[in-house]
């Protein structure tokens, strides 16, 4: 009999339904497809960072792992989280899924699926010997990751670099493309990543989503042109990728309280604008004057900062400094100009800073 494989609808439908037996027994479980599948809250991973990602999160300080074959073959594994958990319950639980694929998987195009009772520690210490044998040097993958005997599933730094590295890539594609209309799938097809993936990754490590990020960069180019130019606003909404002024104008407001128009007649004396965009090496802890400081020093532009009442503040960027009359340099975060002073500002969720030597009284 010839078989083939499982179809995406089956993959869904199977995690929809060890999602709700999750649900219903409050036993954590995911499965993973040796051909490098993952199953796991309701979603279907194929992405190899996605995956290891996932695995990486896991917090099971005991498991059960539940061999699952295909015909004579073996396909899978099942884990589920066994703290508190009996042998009965566990015993249950087997059959039960083994039950709940078999209504998925149809056994003349599929073969005939059978859920193997649960692995001893002894055993999987086996498979992880067995394993040493063939990666003398180390290296994991995800299924020794997964089979690791009782023990919370780590590998933290391998799997932050390769969701660096992807998103790094992401980021780098924004800014360089940051002048047209940019979506999700497109970033996420030049990161090699899903785009359910990439938004997961944006919200984990820049804690904000895609397309705040994404607008913030392009209201603050808005904020360069209005400011330093004379370009009218439908050519700089053209020119920023809004394909409708409307929407340009709708977003710059929501970002920064005022249209356009009013930006620009409020900030005509601004000389000066150095513009921060967020980047991944903008450390959790760090507040605007940290990642300023960061910036001048990376890109060789002079400055120097003063404090006054314990509240540090730039006096001095480039040639420009706010020693005559009323003009110097003011700091805003996402379009918005903050009322503390720049080292009281954390800068996880920001995505740009701009500096702006301007006219104190406006």
């Amino acid at each position: 009999m010839t078989t083939y494989s499982p179809s995406q609808e089956n993959y869904r439908e199977l995690a929809h339904l060890l999602a709700r037996f999750t649900s219903l027994t409050q036993i954590k479980t995911i499965f993973y497809d040796f051909t490098g599948i993952l199953l796991k809250d309701d979603f279907v991973y194929i992405n190899h960072s996605a995956i290891e990602d996932n695995l990486a999160q896991l917090t099971f300080s005991d498991y059960a792992v539940f061999p699952v074959s295909r015909n004579i073959q073996m396909w899978g594994a099942i884990l589920c989280e066994s703290v508190n958990v009996s042998k009965k319950r566990l015993f249950l639980s087997r059959s039960y899924l083994e039950n709940l694929m078999t209504q998925i998987f149809d056994e003349d195009t599929l073969g005939k699926v059978s859920v193997w009772e649960p692995l001893t520690s002894d055993q999987v210490g086996q498979i992880n010997n067995l394993h040493a044998l063939f990666h003398p040097t180390g290296d994991t993958d995800p299924l020794q990751a997964v089979l690791a005997p009782n023990a919370v599933i780590a590998g933290h730094t391998i799997d932050n670099d390769e969701a660096f590295r992807s998103i790094s890539l992401a980021i780098d594609y924004i800014q360089k493309n940051i002048q047209r209309p940019i979506s999700l799938n497109e970033v996420a097809q030049r990161a090699y990543l899903s785009p359910s993936y990439l938004s997961r990754l944006f919200k984990k490590y820049l804690h904000v989503n895609f397309i705040e990020y994404v607008n913030n960069q392009k209201i603050a180019l808005a904020q360069e042109k209005l400011s330093l130019t004379l370009t009218p606003i439908n050519q700089i909404s053209n020119q920023i990728g809004f394909t409708q002024t409307s929407y340009f104008t709708k977003i710059f407001k929501k970002k920064t309280g005022i249209t356009p128009s009013e930006f620009r007649q409020r900030n005509h004396t601004i000389q000066k604008i150095y513009t921060i965009p967020r980047e991944l090496n903008w450390d959790t802890n760090d507040s605007v004057i940290d990642v300023t400081k960061n910036y001048f020093k990376s890109h060789h532009i002079t400055y120097h900062t003063d404090s006054e009442e314990g509240a540090t503040y730039v006096n001095s960027i480039g040639e420009l400094n706010d020693a005559k009359g009323n003009r110097g340099w003011i700091y805003t975060v996402d379009g918005q100009q903050p009322t503390q002073s720049a080292d009281e500002i954390a800068t996880h969720d920001k995505s740009v800073i701009q500096w702006v030597y301007t006219d104190y009284s406006n």
